[in-house]
C-alpha cells in the first residue's frame, strides 16, 4: 500500500493537526508545537499523543487507516 500523500494531501493534513492543536491548547506557542512533534525515533515524536493526532489527521485527508500508538 502507498503510504505517501501528496501535497495537497500534506497540507490539509497539516491544517487539520494545527487547527486541532489550537482548539486544545489555545495558549500554545510555536515551540510548544516543536516539541511535541520532535522526532524521538522512527515513526514516533517525543509526545505519543501529538503523533497519534497527526495520524489522525492524516486518516481524516485520506480515508485510509493509519495504526495509532498504544498507550
Amino acid at each position: 500500500m502507498d503510504t505517501r500523500l501528496t501535497p495537497e494531501q500534506g497540507f490539509r493534513a497539516m491544517f487539520l493537526f494545527l487547527d486541532s492543536y489550537w482548539s486544545e491548547f489555545k495558549t500554545a506557542t510555536l515551540a510548544d508545537v516543536l516539541g511535541d512533534l520532535q522526532p524521538a525515533g522512527e515513526g514516533q515524536s517525543s509526545d505519543p499523543a501529538a503523533w497519534n493526532d497527526w495520524l489522525r489527521a492524516v486518516e481524516s485527508v485520506t480515508g485510509s487507516s493509519c495504526r495509532l500508538l498504544s498507550g
